[in-house]
Parts: C-alpha cells; sequence; structure tokens
C-alpha cells in the first residue's frame, strides 16, 4: 500500500508520493500516469497512487506526462537532456540511441531544446504505432499531442524553430524483440552520459521551499532569453501549457483555502493576508484551487503573458479591507453595504421568526 512519505522503486523506475497530486489534495482526480500505463502498474488504494512493482517495466513512457515530476527512472533524467541538448551532435530523440520512449519527455521539454539550442528537433516516431508498449494507442497520441503543443507555442511566438517528427516505417521489426533490445538499451548505454542530470534533478527536488518542477524552471528560464526579441508578449487565447486565474471579488470570502492547498504556490497572500495574488509562471493547472474553492469564486481565464511567465511576476487577484460585524463583532472582508458579514445574514434571514416579540404576535 501507498505511503505518501514513501518512494517506491521498481528496477530503473521510481514513485515518489509526497510530489503526486493524488496526496497533495485527498479529492484531485488525477490519473494520466493511470491511463497511459500500458502494463496497468499503478493504482489507486485509499485515494492515493500506488506503484505495482511486479507490473512496471521501466519503459518510462508516463514520466514526461506527471505534472509534478512525482515519476523518475533512474539513469535518464529528461531535464538534464533538455538542458544539454544543444551540446549534442545530432539534434535527433530517439529510442533506439540515444533516450528511452519519448513519452519521457514534456512539452516544456521539447521547448527548452528548442529554444536553447536555437534550432529544430526531431523525433524519431517511425516504429510508435507498432511498439509493443502503444497497444492501446495512447503513448503515441500522447507524445504527438506534446510535441503539436510545443509547435503551436513556437507558432505563436513567431520562432523558427520546431518539434520534427520522423515517420518512415521500418521493416522486418518484430514487436517482442524490438521492445526487449531497446529496454537493455537504456539500462546499458544511457547510464554514462546521466551523472549530470541527474544529480540536476536531485538538487532541485531536495530544495525544501522549491515546489515548482523543474522541467517550468527550465522553460522560464528559456523564455527570460527571448522575450527581449518579441513583438508581442501578450496573448489572448488559451493555452495547453500557460494557465491563467480570475476570482470573484463578490464571491471570494477570503478563506485562503486555495493558497493552503496550491502544491505550487502560484496563489499566495498578499503581507497584510487580506488579498490574494496569482502567479502564472508557478501554475501547473492542476485545478485544485477551483475544486477546493466552496463558494465557486475560482476560475479559469484565457489568455497568457510570457513576461509574467518567466519572470514570475503576480497579479493581485482580490483585496479586501477587514472590518467588525456590527453583528457578532468578528472581522470579515468588507464588499460594501451595512458592516455585516456573510454568515450574520444568513442567520438573521433564514430564523428572522425567533426574534419576533410577543407584542408583534
Amino acid at each position: 500500500m501507498a505511503n505518501i512519505n514513501f518512494i517506491q522503486k521498481s528496477n530503473l523506475f521510481s514513485y515518489t508520493g509526497t510530489r503526486c497530486l493524488r496526496n497533495e489534495y485527498y479529492h484531485n482526480d488525477c490519473r494520466i500516469c493511470i491511463d497511459l500505463c500500458p502494463k496497468g502498474a499503478f493504482s489507486i488504494v485509499r485515494n492515493k497512487l500506488t506503484l505495482f512493482e511486479a507490473e512496471c517495466v521501466g519503459c518510462a513512457g508516463c514520466i514526461g506526462s506527471c505534472p509534478t515530476e512525482a515519476l523518475e527512472i533512474e539513469s535518464f533524467d529528461p531535464n538534464g537532456f533538455a538542458a544539454g541538448f544543444k551540446n549534442r551532435e545530432e539534434p535527433l530523440l530517439s529510442c533506439k540511441s540515444s533516450t528511452p520512449c519519448l513519452g519521457v519527455f514534456d512539452s516544456e521539454h521539447y521547448l527548452v531544446m528548442a529554444l536553447r539550442g536555437g534550432m529544430s528537433v526531431s523525433c524519431d516516431l517511425s516504429h510508435c504505432a507498432t511498439c509493443p508498449l502503444n497497444e492501446n494507442g495512447k503513448l503515441e497520441t500522447t507524445i504527438r499531442n506534446k510535441i503539436d503543443d510545443a509547435n503551436r507555442f513556437l507558432e505563436t511566438v513567431a520562432r523558427e524553430q520546431r518539434i520534427e517528427t520522423l515517420e518512415v516505417k521500418e521493416e522486418h521489426n518484430e514487436r517482442r524483440a524490438l521492445f526487449r533490445k531497446g529496454f537493455e538499451k537504456i539500462k546499458e548505454s544511457v547510464a554514462d552520459s546521466s551523472e549530470a542530470h541527474e544529480a540536476m534533478t536531485i538538487a532541485h527536488h531536495k530544495q525544501p521551499d522549491m515546489k515548482i518542477p523543474l522541467k517550468r524552471v527550465l522553460l522560464k528560464n528559456s523564455l527570460k532569453e527571448i522575450v527581449g526579441d518579441l513583438e508581442n508578449t501578450e496573448f489572448a487565447e488559451a493555452s495547453p501549457l500557460f494557465f491563467n486565474k480570475q476570482i470573484d471579488f463578490q464571491t471570494c470570502t477570503n478563506c485562503a483555502d486555495c493558497i493552503q492547498f496550491c502544491p505550487t504556490d502560484a496563489l499566495f497572500p498578499t503581507s497584510d493576508k487580506q488579498g490574494i495574488y496569482f502567479s502564472q509562471g508557478k501554475c501547473i493547472g492542476c485545478g485544485i484551487c477551483e475544486d477546493i474553492c466552496k463558494p465557486n469564486a475560482i476560475t479559469k481565464k484565457e489568455g497568457f503573458d510570457l513576461v509574467s511567465v518567466a519572470f514570475d511576476r503576480a497579479e493581485q487577484m482580490v483585496h479586501y479591507e477587514m472590518v467588525m460585524c456590527h453583528e457578532c463583532r468578528t472581522p470579515y472582508p468588507y464588499k460594501g453595504g451595512d458592516p455585516i458579514c456573510d454568515r450574520c445574514i444568513s442567520f438573521v434571514t433564514n430564523h428572522a421568526n425567533m426574534f419576533t416579540l410577543a407584542r408583534d404576535l
């Protein structure tokens, strides 16, 4: 059974419960890795994600899809690989020669490789359709969707680089033999160049106040290098990479539940604790804040600003003046009108008959 302080390992693969959204917030329903795993190695036990070590084959196909980097494979770190990609002789990603399954990468990784290297990146997808890991077609679809998301962003910001795909089909490939050969290659060939990569992510995860996934940090650092050259940094359309929020002033009660449960501190209080800030650069779109908000004051908002994303600029969503309720004498966030809190208004409205005097009967 899973424990939130326990790191489960299966050969080369490990799952850290403390970084999983299912453990961060009890009602979160993230099941990306469960739906993606072709071997059924993940399951929910008592609402906690559990890794079944005997079923996991360490293919790494789920790693890039985890929004909080709770999944890792030993001897290969996609963050370190992406950060050092510009120094590689050939800009090719292939599970036959240089990487595990391309599912190990997220859209952020592809963008880091393209932006930092200043060149297009080639992805060998020629045998994804016949790969034994792609039995239900989900793995290939996920890889292609992440590449498409990265390319749409590059097109949006008018960059010439693209994430290209190689589609030439190979002949005489026996599926099981290909999988066994590829898996052994990963274990043997990647280790010799992974020590710096591994140390990079391990060091990041050991920082007590660092809640943002390293892939997002790398992307923001990459954006800092190009935002000065962009003609436009503000975009009105929605993005699969960057998320925006809005808080309704009249509905919000300033209870701070959204702040407490935000896994990346994208929502945080003002210095006087009477307002809420939101940082686009830290938001991973998990939806916890929207789900936990009892009055439904938090909603999605389209549009993103690359300057705000890259430099972690925060926007003040709401701010309240705290006044004393003239009924219960308790401070509450004032929104205009008579100085009476919502609780007292509700009580008076619902139980007014309790205060009817005898002479009024």
